[in-house]
This record gives C-alpha cells, structure tokens and sequence, in this order.
C-alpha cells in the first residue's frame, strides 16, 4: 500500500465515513475543487458592501457537473461577516450565495438554501490566497477532532462583472455550510440565543473545542457572544458549541490578525487558553482524544493542495505541532491550560 493511499484512507476514517456521510449534498460529496464562474453586478456589490442595509445582487452561476456537461442557474450574492466585509480592511468580502429550490433542486446546490464563500480578502495578494487555503484546512482538522461541524468544498471562481466595469477576478476560495445546515445533518436544532455559561453546554464538546482553539492560537472567540461560535440543540436540550472562522488564529497568521489588548498577549501566535477550568484528570479525556486522532490530522496537511505553498504548509504545520509535546508533558500542559482558564464563561 502506497503512502498516499494510507493517507487518504486515515483522512477517510477521521471524518467518519457512514451512512450520515453518504446522504451528504452533492457539493459536499467530493473533495476536488469545484469549478464556478459567477457573473454579477460585482462593481456595485462591492461598493456597497459597507452599507447597513445590504442587498442580494441576481448572479448567473456556471459550473460543470459530474456528467461533463457546463450547467447555468440563477443565483444571488450578498456580502456577509463583519471585519472583512468593510472596505478599509479587504478589497473583497466574504459572501452569501443563495438559489430559489426550483433552481437548486437537482443542480449541485441541492439541500444548500443558503452557503457561505470565504474569497480571498485581497484576490491580487499572493499571501492573501495563503490565508484562505491554510483555513480550509483548519476546517479539515477541526472535523476530525468534532463530530459536529461545518462541511466545505474548495472552489476555483472567477468573479466577473455583468457591466464589464471591473476586470474578472479568479481566486480560489471554498464554500462553507451555514450553521442551520449543520444542525439539520446531524438532527439537532439551530439556537441563535446568547448568553451561555460554560456550564450549559455539553462538557466533551466544549472541552475539545477549547483546546482546538487554543491549539491553532485563536483566542477570537466568545460562548457567550456567539462570535465565532454557533449553537445547536437537540430534542433533551443539551447544547452543542461548533466553532467557525480561523482567520484571526496564529495557525493562519494573517497580516491584518492582532490579539485583543485585554488579552495581554502581543500576537496571534501566542497560545492563551480561554476555555473552561477543569482539573488535570478532568482534561485527561480530552488529551486522549487529540492523541489518537494525531495521525489523521497529520495525514490532512500530508496530502497535495494546489496553490498552498509548501512554506507556508510547513510553517503552519510546525506551529501545529508544537501542541504535542504539551499534551505529554504534565507540568507544561498545567501552566498553559489547567492553570490558565475562565471560570463560568467567555
């Protein structure tokens, strides 16, 4: 068995291939970049995009299908998110795409009402299209460690403008499922209520998920602000955090990432644990977990990703692996995570 193959087959086994996968939308049913031209009114859109009021602009959108055959369909975009989307810090923002049910039924957006596309904040800037590639392997990773999380597909877009008034822009980006989708994957309910404590949500789940974002550096992220967190229910109640948006993590090392100054912490690279408190034996499960899914995870950065340069690849990929010889050594785990926390919420 070739190494790739065993790779592959890992990464497989980490995400859990099951019947659940196997009713996956078409768009999350391959793992190989979907190819979109989408045609707007883009010089408007993007000059509006730091308006309170934002608007959906029609787009046709072409991709070509599993068949072969090059298929056109009504959709919409609308610039989303908050950092990003203004234009004092990006030249492009992040999008929402959206098509009517008639439309989408049977294309490749079927069971997608709605999706998220993470563009590149600044098409023209080489490490810009870096930051957007090292995320989507965040997403990756983040799935191997939870079982709930958002699915994502890589996609080669060329943006062009129905107006010929703005140059096409080709970038490759990825498309992200809105947190309503994940929670109708895995049965659970979308609950868009603030204010949770540590203690209202499911411990394993919080626990992992605390420990993934102090892993890759994110210390952007808040339970009970909803920022950058999203929370599903299920039928006895119980909630369940899935974090989302890495870009301002130290994994992803973006230009324009900082810390917040309350933090004490002067990078993004600096780790700061700001999960809940919990004792060494408390964490000991968790620590197992990450343990044996080390060899998928490593199979994730292992394998071939057009455009991501291998710098890059390498830089991140050591900045990951410093968190494995914290897990093995006591001492060092308590000073960075047992004794380092926040005792109700963030």
């Amino acid at each position: 068995m070739t190494r790739v193959l065993l790779q592959l087959i890992l990464v497989m086994l980490a995400v859990g291939i099951s019947p659940r996968g196997a009713s996956a939308q078409a768009l999350f049913s391959s793992e190989a970049p979907v190819e979109l031209t989408l045609t707007t009114n883009l010089r408007d859109m993007l000059r509006e995009r730091d308006s309170t009021a934002l608007r959906w602009f029609g787009a046709a959108m072409t991709y070509t299908d599993a068949g072969g055959a090059v298929r056109s369909m009504p959709t919409e975009l609308r610039a989303r998110g908050h950092f990003r989307r203004q234009a004092r810090n990006c030249g492009f923002p992040p999008l929402f795409i959206r098509a009517e049910k008639s439309v989408r039924d049977s294309s490749i957006l079927q069971g997608n009402p709605r999706l998220k596309i993470v563009t590149p904040c600044r098409p023209a800037q080489v490490d810009y299209q870096q930051y957007i590639l090292i995320e989507y392997l965040m997403y990756r990773t983040y799935s191997v460690i939870q079982d709930v999380h958002h699915r994502t597909r890589l996609a080669n877009i060329t943006y062009k403008d129905s107006t010929n008034r703005v140059a096409p822009i080709v970038v490759t980006a990825f498309l992200l499922e809105v947190g309503e989708e994940v929670a109708d994957q895995h049965k659970l309910q979308f609950a868009e209520t603030p204010g949770a404590l540590f203690d209202d949500v499911d411990a394993t789940t919080l626990d992992r998920l605390s420990l993934f974002e102090y892993w890759i550096g994110n210390t952007d992220w808040s339970l009970s602000a909803l920022h950058n967190v999203e929370m599903l229910r299920d039928s006895l109640g119980i909630y369940t955090p899935v974090a989302y948006d890495f870009d301002w993590s130290g994994a992803v090392n973006a230009r324009y990432s900082f810390p917040n100054a309350t933090l004490g912490i002067r990078t993004v690279r600096e780790r700061l644990h700001r999960g809940p408190c919990r004792t060494a034996e408390q964490w000991a499960p968790t620590l197992v977990h990450y343990r044996a899914k080390r060899a998928a995870i490593d199979s994730i950065w292992a394998l071939p990703l057009a455009g991501l340069d291998p710098k890059v690849r390498a830089d991140t990929k050591g900045y990951l692996d410093q968190l494995w010889p914290i897990l093995d050594n006591p001492r060092q785990f308590g000073r960075a995570v047992v004794d380092i926390c926040q005792k109700l919420g963030n």
